[in-house]
């Protein structure tokens, strides 16, 4: 699980699957850019700040390095008790499963497998995404997505620096084709990306799903994010990294589509 599909197609994911939306004081519309200060420096154009995040993860010779991984994580979700799993299979270029085991015994499934963006519920049913769901999961589980931001959001748009989450941020606006619009929230000092807005509806002033990522620690000459969140109505889903392995081998299995279970 990469930044955030990983940690963003990871929660959005499970957001997806129970419905949760989040409340109405989430952030306001994409559209609203803060006041400029006068006689403040010039903000940094969007690919500057894709360009600096790359650099803050490792750089893209270390990413290079790098063709597969196995995370494991805790998940938390506010209203039920106990802790679940989550396990994620990836190999480059694009190929992901991820495996979601709830504290009360339920699994779920969903992932890409080169062609088709899927999912698997807790019966064992697999469906096939389409839709702005499925661009955003196949574009996404591109294994370099993070260091290729540019590529993945062709047209950025620089919002501008604005406090949230206590944080001075640079914000870009920017869209997968075919996906979701969303807000990416850069850390103003060190370059990491902290925060995602998505907006299923473009024109709503609300978000719809809300992803934090936080905690990066150096693995195998990468930052990578160790904790991750989704906030909803009345509903907090938690995530803890436990352990990533790098260049381990991931089987055609391990990263294929299901078949529908018999019950």
């Amino acid at each position: 699980m990469k930044s955030a599909v990983p940690l963003l197609a990871v929660p959005l994911t499970i957001a997806i699957w129970t419905g949760w939306a989040l409340p109405a004081s989430a952030q306001q519309s994409p559209a609203a850019a803060p006041a400029a200060q006068q006689n403040a420096p010039a903000p940094p154009t969007a690919p500057q700040v894709f360009e600096r995040y790359a650099e803050a993860i490792g750089g893209r010779a270390a990413w290079e390095k790098l063709t597969s991984r196995v995370s494991r994580a805790t998940v938390r979700i506010e209203g039920i008790d106990g802790t679940g799993t989550l396990l994620v299979y990836e190999r480059a270029p694009n190929l992901e499963v991820t495996i979601t085991t709830l504290a009360n015994g339920y699994s779920y499934r969903d992932g890409f497998d080169g062609k088709t963006s899927w999912q698997q519920d807790a019966t064992g049913r697999v469906k096939e995404l389409d839709g702005p769901r499925a661009a955003e999961r196949r574009i996404l589980s591109d294994f370099y997505s993070e260091i290729d931001l540019a590529k993945i959001y062709p047209h950025p748009r620089m919002v501008g620096q604005k406090t949230a989450d206590g944080r001075l941020a640079n914000v870009v606006e920017a869209c997968v084709p075919g996906g979701y619009l969303r807000l990416l929230y850069f850390d103003a000092e060190s370059g990491l990306l902290f925060r995602t807005d998505l907006f299923e509806n473009p024109l709503s002033p609300v978000a719809t799903t809300i992803l934090r990522q936080d905690d990066f620690k150096d693995v195998d000459g990468i930052k990578y994010p160790y904790k991750a969140s989704v906030q909803g109505p009345g509903v907090n889903i938690q995530f803890h990294f436990t352990a990533l392995h790098h260049n381990v081998t991931v089987t055609d299995d391990e990263v294929a589509k299901p078949a529908t279970s018999s019950n």
